[in-house]
Protein backbone atom coordinates (compact mmCIF):
# COMPACT_ATOMS: atom_id res chain seq x y z
CA UNK A 1 0.00 0.00 0.00
CA UNK A 2 0.93 3.40 -0.90
CA UNK A 3 2.26 5.99 1.97
CA UNK A 4 -0.47 8.95 0.97
CA UNK A 5 -2.92 5.93 0.29
CA UNK A 6 -2.29 5.31 4.20
CA UNK A 7 -2.26 8.57 5.23
CA UNK A 8 -5.38 9.10 4.07
CA UNK A 9 -7.19 5.91 5.58
CA UNK A 10 -5.38 6.80 8.88
CA UNK A 11 -7.14 10.50 8.75
CA UNK A 12 -10.52 8.69 8.23
CA UNK A 13 -10.22 6.90 11.17
CA UNK A 14 -8.63 9.22 13.13
CA UNK A 15 -11.95 11.41 12.09
CA UNK A 16 -14.20 8.73 13.62
CA UNK A 17 -15.28 10.17 16.75
CA UNK A 18 -15.22 9.54 20.58
CA UNK A 19 -18.91 8.05 21.31
CA UNK A 20 -18.69 5.90 24.79
CA UNK A 21 -17.89 7.71 28.05
CA UNK A 22 -15.68 5.34 28.98
CA UNK A 23 -13.18 6.44 26.10
CA UNK A 24 -13.73 10.39 26.45
CA UNK A 25 -13.43 9.53 30.56
CA UNK A 26 -10.02 7.46 30.17
CA UNK A 27 -7.61 10.57 29.60
CA UNK A 28 -9.43 12.03 32.58
CA UNK A 29 -8.88 10.02 35.09
CA UNK A 30 -5.26 10.73 36.22
CA UNK A 31 -6.57 14.27 36.69
CA UNK A 32 -9.60 12.93 38.42
CA UNK A 33 -7.47 10.87 40.85
CA UNK A 34 -5.64 13.58 41.60
CA UNK A 35 -8.38 15.94 42.74
CA UNK A 36 -10.19 12.90 44.59
CA UNK A 37 -7.21 12.81 46.16
CA UNK A 38 -6.85 16.54 47.34
CA UNK A 39 -10.64 16.35 48.32
CA UNK A 40 -12.72 16.95 46.53
CA UNK A 41 -15.99 15.06 46.43
CA UNK A 42 -16.40 12.45 43.79
CA UNK A 43 -20.16 14.17 43.34
CA UNK A 44 -18.95 17.52 42.23
CA UNK A 45 -16.65 16.09 39.70
CA UNK A 46 -19.88 14.23 38.39
CA UNK A 47 -21.62 17.68 38.43
CA UNK A 48 -18.66 19.26 36.71
CA UNK A 49 -18.51 17.14 34.04
CA UNK A 50 -22.50 17.36 33.65
CA UNK A 51 -22.25 21.26 33.41
CA UNK A 52 -19.55 21.20 30.33
CA UNK A 53 -20.51 20.11 26.98
CA UNK A 54 -17.47 18.32 26.25
CA UNK A 55 -19.44 14.66 27.13
CA UNK A 56 -22.01 14.86 24.71
CA UNK A 57 -23.83 12.77 27.94
CA UNK A 58 -25.35 12.68 31.00
CA UNK A 59 -22.40 10.96 33.34
CA UNK A 60 -23.78 9.50 36.61
CA UNK A 61 -22.08 9.32 39.91
CA UNK A 62 -22.32 5.20 39.50
CA UNK A 63 -21.36 5.26 36.08
CA UNK A 64 -17.80 7.76 37.16
CA UNK A 65 -17.51 5.63 40.10
CA UNK A 66 -17.31 2.45 38.20
CA UNK A 67 -14.99 4.06 35.82
CA UNK A 68 -12.62 4.85 38.51
CA UNK A 69 -12.59 1.38 40.14
CA UNK A 70 -11.78 -0.27 37.10
CA UNK A 71 -8.98 2.58 36.05
CA UNK A 72 -7.77 1.77 39.89
CA UNK A 73 -8.14 -2.16 39.27
CA UNK A 74 -6.15 -1.85 35.51
CA UNK A 75 -3.01 0.29 37.43
CA UNK A 76 -2.34 -2.56 39.81
CA UNK A 77 -2.90 -5.01 37.19
CA UNK A 78 0.19 -3.10 35.23
CA UNK A 79 2.28 -3.00 37.87
CA UNK A 80 1.99 -6.84 38.62
CA UNK A 81 2.29 -7.32 34.64
CA UNK A 82 5.60 -5.09 34.95
CA UNK A 83 7.16 -6.77 38.10
CA UNK A 84 6.25 -10.55 36.49
CA UNK A 85 8.00 -9.29 33.02
CA UNK A 86 11.14 -8.23 35.35
CA UNK A 87 11.15 -11.30 36.79
CA UNK A 88 11.27 -13.14 33.65
CA UNK A 89 14.04 -10.86 32.32
CA UNK A 90 17.56 -12.09 33.00
CA UNK A 91 19.52 -9.51 35.09
CA UNK A 92 21.04 -6.96 32.52
CA UNK A 93 24.10 -6.95 34.80
CA UNK A 94 25.25 -9.33 37.90
CA UNK A 95 28.02 -7.46 38.80
CA UNK A 96 28.04 -5.71 42.36
CA UNK A 97 26.48 -2.17 42.54
CA UNK A 98 28.12 0.17 44.58
CA UNK A 99 26.27 1.73 47.48
CA UNK A 100 26.66 5.59 47.85
CA UNK A 101 24.97 7.47 50.11
CA UNK A 102 23.08 9.85 47.06
CA UNK A 103 22.23 6.05 45.91
CA UNK A 104 20.84 5.45 48.93
CA UNK A 105 18.79 9.41 49.25
CA UNK A 106 17.42 8.33 45.94
CA UNK A 107 15.75 4.75 47.05
CA UNK A 108 14.24 5.66 50.23
CA UNK A 109 12.98 9.04 48.76
CA UNK A 110 11.18 6.60 46.35
CA UNK A 111 7.32 5.45 47.38
CA UNK A 112 7.36 1.56 47.60
CA UNK A 113 4.34 -0.01 46.96
CA UNK A 114 3.56 -2.46 49.34
CA UNK A 115 0.60 -4.67 47.46
CA UNK A 116 2.77 -5.39 44.59
CA UNK A 117 5.82 -6.25 46.88
CA UNK A 118 3.92 -8.92 48.89
CA UNK A 119 3.05 -10.39 45.18
CA UNK A 120 6.05 -10.95 44.77
CA UNK A 121 6.89 -12.26 47.75
CA UNK A 122 4.11 -14.71 47.43
CA UNK A 123 4.46 -15.52 43.95
CA UNK A 124 8.34 -16.15 44.60
CA UNK A 125 7.47 -18.66 47.59
CA UNK A 126 4.98 -20.74 45.68
CA UNK A 127 7.92 -21.10 43.15
CA UNK A 128 10.38 -22.15 45.91
CA UNK A 129 7.89 -24.47 46.85
CA UNK A 130 7.68 -23.55 50.53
Amino acid sequence: MEVGKTDDLRAVIEAIPIRTLAAKLRPLMPTIELRLQSGVRLREIVDALNNSSALDAEMKYATLKSSLQRYRAGGRQRVLAAAEAARARPPASTAPVAVTSSLLRKLRSEPIDLEALADLGRSTFKKKGM
